[in-house]
Formats: structure tokens, C-alpha cells, sequence
């Protein structure tokens, strides 16, 4: 019986865990398109369509970078070579994206999982992704 407990008790522990948002930031990699931006809990922006997309690449060192690119038709993608550069703190206050060397500029995830992205930065400014899929329509 005791076994069955411990076995219960690190299930249980194993779930709570991985509802952890500092643990979902594996989810950042891939294409992310904005849908809104807000300011102090009022809408500034709303994105119907954007057609620029951002793509972020997470490495396994905390750091990465992160581009703007064009969808094209084919599902393709035009690249350009600006790429920002950031590393990820993780600490007690939450979670944040530091571009460039030292502090230049820093946005705070505000949430995360696999369809949403939420990132505010200093300025009051709240930017509400939601996960982009290329798609080929030349092959409908």
C-alpha cells in the first residue's frame, strides 16, 4: 500500500510540474503571429492578418534568436537577415527574453503553451501571439 502512495504521490508531483509555465518555454521554437497589441489593459492594435510572422528558435543553453519573416504563397517563407539575438532568466519574478548584450532590451513572457504567446515589455505594451502553421495553397 505504501508503495502505491509514493507511486501516487510522484504522479501527482510529475503533473503539477509540468503545468508549470517556467516549463513550457520549450514551446517558444517555431513561427508565432501576432494577433493584438495592448496597452495598460486597453486594446491599441488588433493584427487580422500580418504579413510578417515571427520565428523564434529556443537552443538548449537558453538563448536564441528571433526574425521577422514574409509567408509566401507556397508555404514558403522570405528571409531577411536582421535576427535578434536573446537570452532567456528565468527567476522568482517570471520569465524574460534579454536582446542583446547586457539589459538593451528585455520583454517578460506573460504566458506560454503550445497555441499561445504573450509577451509585455517595459513600456506597458502587451503582445498577444498565436502560433502560426505555413500552409501550401498553391496545392488546393
Amino acid at each position: 500500500m505504501k508503495h502505491i502512495n509514493y507511486i501516487l504521490i510522484f504522479i501527482f508531483s510529475l503533473i503539477i510540474n509540468s503545468c508549470n509555465e517556467s516549463n513550457q518555454i520549450q514551446h517558444l521554437s517555431g513561427y508565432w503571429e501576432i494577433n493584438s497589441v495592448t496597452l495598460n489593459g486597453k486594446e491599441v492594435k488588433n493584427f487580422p492578418f500580418s504579413n510578417t510572422v515571427d520565428y523564434f528558435i529556443l537552443n538548449q543553453n537558453n538563448s536564441g534568436f528571433r526574425k521577422k519573416v514574409k509567408p509566401r504563397i507556397d508555404g514558403g517563407f522570405d528571409i531577411n537577415l536582421h535576427k535578434m539575438d536573446f537570452k532567456i532568466d528565468k527567476n522568482k519574478n517570471g520569465i524574460y527574453l534579454i536582446y542583446g548584450e547586457g539589459k538593451n532590451f528585455i520583454e517578460s513572457i506573460t504566458k506560454i503553451d503550445s497555441i499561445n504567446l504573450h509577451l509585455s515589455n517595459n513600456d506597458g505594451y502587451l503582445y498577444k501571439y498565436k502560433r502560426f502553421y505555413p500552409k501550401n495553397y498553391l496545392n488546393e
